[in-house]
């Protein structure tokens, strides 16, 4: 925060790295003329300020041109890839996929060892859809089995919103399931 020492925002850090830096691209001047602006900013404008610099009039389109094209138009349906579900992918009876999530500790191996992190690991468990919770006769906290590669587990059980029917979501950070 630095509101006690000014409003507006500090200059963008140069960078060395990128295609812009202190290059023709790179240069900062609104009247330049390029379509490909690396960072808006200007001595005493916000960036959203900073960007009337650039354009035809305020709200307007750049003044030298758009830096891209638009490879999918709107549509009034939307995009079928969002809603429709491959078959693949469909729920089918007595068939779960798993949906793995991750933790902030412990969720990759190396981690799972650190007895720093296991503290710090969540408690094993398994989410289930609302749906199939239901089609099963379990509410949440119920002890459920089930087997990984000849390893029986059991976890309570967790409704979750979040995954569709067919699901199971299984915790990364689980030191029960390391061998999986």
């Amino acid at each position: 925060m630095r509101a006690n020492i000014s409003v507006h925002e500090p200059r963008q850090p140069q960078d060395k790295d990128t295609m812009f830096a202190f290059s023709m691209e790179g240069n900062n001047q609104p009247s330049a003329p390029r379509s490909q602006i690396p960072f808006a900013w200007a001595p005493g404008w916000n960036s959203p300020q900073a960007w009337n610099k650039f354009q035809d009039e305020v709200g307007g389109k750049l003044r030298h041109g758009d830096p891209g094209v638009r490879l999918f138009e709107a549509s009034a349906s939307g995009l079928e890839y969002f809603t429709a579900v491959p078959a693949s992918f469909q729920a089918e009876e007595g068939k779960w996929r798993i949906a793995p999530y991750y933790h902030l500790f412990g969720s990759d191996e190396l981690s799972q060892r650190a007895p720093v992190f296991q503290s710090r690991m969540p408690e094993p468990y398994i989410k289930l859809n609302p749906a199939d919770a239901a089609k099963l006769g379990v509410n949440p906290g119920a002890m459920l089995s089930f087997s990984v590669e000849g390893q029986t587990l059991r976890l309570p059980l967790v409704i979750s919103e979040g995954l569709t029917a067919g699901q199971v979501g299984l915790p990364m950070a689980c030191r029960a399931l390391r061998r999986c």
